[in-house]
């Protein structure tokens, strides 16, 4: 489950850094994960998968950390003041 949560937050960032989506849920499963985002009136087609993929191999690359965070309600809400679905 660590593995497809790691693997959640790596395509999310993907899709947030390459595209300007608003991440809404994104959870690991027995099966894998996914991340639902928003993207206005935009949509991916297959197409797009190769930059996705692009995007994620540079956050590895870049070897961003995982850290838990704990916050307060109101930490919370000023971190992700930028995603009105986080809020």
């Amino acid at each position: 489950m660590t593995f497809w949560h790691s693997s959640a937050h790596i395509l999310g960032g993907a899709l947030e850094i390459g595209y300007g989506v608003h991440l809404c849920y994104g959870p690991p499963t027995s099966e894998g994960f996914y991340y639902d985002a928003y993207t206005g009136t935009d949509k991916f087609a297959e197409s797009d998968y190769s930059n996705i993929e692009k995007f994620a191999e540079k956050m590895i690359k870049d070897k961003h950390k995982f850290e838990r965070l704990v916050l307060s309600k109101q930490e919370a809400l000023e971190m992700f003041a930028y995603n009105p679905f986080k809020i």
